[in-house]
């Protein structure tokens, strides 16, 4: 990455949207809601 790159760059930001991303593909393939256990495994809590 060039300096610029870095300076626009948030990494808390990136690592929320990966969870999101995480939680969404657990989400889409699960027949129902997912139970906190469920959404606690997708997040890499347990």
């Amino acid at each position: 990455m060039t300096d610029t790159e870095d300076a626009l760059r948030d990494a808390p930001l990136d690592d929320e949207i990966t969870l999101v991303g995480d939680l969404v593909v657990a989400a889409t393939s699960h027949d129902g809601p997912l139970s906190q256990a469920e959404i606690d495994h997708a997040l890499g809590l347990d």
